[in-house]
């Protein structure tokens, strides 16, 4: 059945929200603010870096916790090409290219990868379920990823 107009609307105004939570995301890493960080997820979401070997943090307060253990690499993100799919009026699941910049010591790093996130909207405000990161390279900017590449 065709969606009417008014549901049309409300999907494409879910869409944006959902693009901007994203974004959010990265501008509480920039800040280093690991309190509104945290509130971008639900009260049981996740975080899973077992990509990165940091294992899954679950829950807000773990979440709040582990982002300052990052502060020091300086991140700066850059999500593209969001794809999202709608499971229901409340929930939605989809993912997005991650570009990063970071710093290990003096060394400047670069990296690629996708971010796979499970949304839900919780007293009208998505936020995410978890977030998974699937990294596919992150080398020093001076060696370069052509390598990495297959």
């Amino acid at each position: 059945m065709e969606k009417s107009l008014e549901e049309k609307v409300q999907e494409l105004w879910d869409r944006e929200q959902i693009k901007s939570l994203t974004y959010a995301y990265g501008q509480c890493l920039e800040k280093m603010d690991s309190e509104a960080l945290s509130k971008l997820f639900t009260e049981d979401g996740s975080m899973d870096f077992t990509s990165v070997g940091w294992g899954v943090k679950k829950g807000r307060q773990a979440i709040k916790e582990f982002y300052p253990t990052t502060w020091e690499q300086r991140v700066k993100p850059f999500f593209t090409n969001h794809y999202i799919e709608f499971d229901d009026a409340n929930h939605a699941h989809g993912w997005c290219w991650l570009d990063n910049r970071l710093k290990k010591g003096d060394q400047s790093l670069i990296g690629c990868g996708r971010l796979h996130d499970n949304y839900e909207k919780v007293d009208g405000k998505w936020l995410f379920k978890s977030r998974r990161v699937e990294m596919f390279f992150m080398v020093p900017l001076s060696e370069g990823w052509a390598r990495t590449m297959k």
